[in-house]
Parts: C-alpha cells; structure tokens; sequence
C-alpha cells in the first residue's frame, strides 16, 4: 500500500514538472538562469518518462526500480544545478524531497 500511495504522489509530482518544464515560460528562464538551456526538452522528457516507468513499475518492479532511481539521479543533479547558483535552501526542498521520495521507491520496488 505504501509504495502505491509513493508511486502515485511522485507520478503525478513528475507529469506537473515534466509538463511544465516542456511547455512553460518559467522553466525555459530557471534552465537559462541555471546555465542549462539546452538541456530543458530532455529533462521534462525525462521527468515525463520516469512518472510513466513509476506507474509502469507497479506491474514491472525493476521497470518502477529503474525509473525511480532515475528521478532521483535527476534530483540530485538539481540540487546541484542550484547549489551552484547559490540559490536559497527553501528552494532546493522540492528537488530534495523528490529524490527522498524516489530513493524510497527504488528500495520499496527492490524489495518486491
């Protein structure tokens, strides 16, 4: 039940940022602002992707297993993206929250 309810929170986490990151002004300026322009498509793809393989992953666990530590990787490298721009620790709680929850999932689809 607890991996469902995880899953489900960071699926629907990574559709919004995905989306958003894909479609949205306000991305395209962080990206540019983080010095990463380029990269904007493949991470919302990503994020995209890995909310699916999440879902995906409570029929296939080492599909979820993958996914979810993929989001975290990509997490991480968020926080670090940030913390090179020195930006303020009450913005690096999503990132950081995220890749808590998708380290949880990695042990939770593990352990299937």
């Amino acid at each position: 039940m607890l991996l469902v309810l995880l899953a489900i929170v960071s699926a629907l986490s990574f559709f919004y940022y995905g989306a958003e990151t894909l479609f949205a002004d306000r991305p395209r300026a962080e990206f540019e602002r983080y010095g990463l322009p380029k990269v904007r498509v493949f991470v919302g793809s990503m994020q995209v992707l890995g909310a699916a393989g999440v879902l995906i992953g409570l029929f296939v666990a080492p599909l979820g297993a993958a996914a979810a530590a993929g989001l975290t990787v990509m997490m991480l490298l968020g926080l670090a993206a940030r913390w090179r721009v020195h930006d303020a620790p009450r913005l690096m709680i999503p990132a950081g929250s995220l890749a808590l929850l998708n380290a949880m999932l990695v042990v939770l689809f593990i352990a299937r």
